[in-house]
């Protein structure tokens, strides 16, 4: 996963669920999509869309996010 830099940055790696449309009963905007975060590459980048519990990268591994 890329955080939207000039250029993007590599900053963990997951899994994009194509075919999900809410998260935790929270429907994704049009431009976002669903993923699981399953490996962290940078603890201190902050996520694109981040929540209450989730705000840095670090704090995402094996949690489902909106991207």
């Amino acid at each position: 996963m890329y955080v939207d830099e000039i250029p993007p940055r590599l900053v963990a790696l997951g899994r994009v669920y194509e075919r999900s449309t809410t998260i935790h009963s929270v429907p994704l905007g049009n431009d976002q999509m669903k993923v699981g975060v399953e490996e962290v590459g940078d603890v201190d980048a902050c996520i694109p869309v981040p929540t209450k519990e989730v705000q840095l990268v670090g704090q995402a591994l094996n949690t489902f996010l909106a991207w």
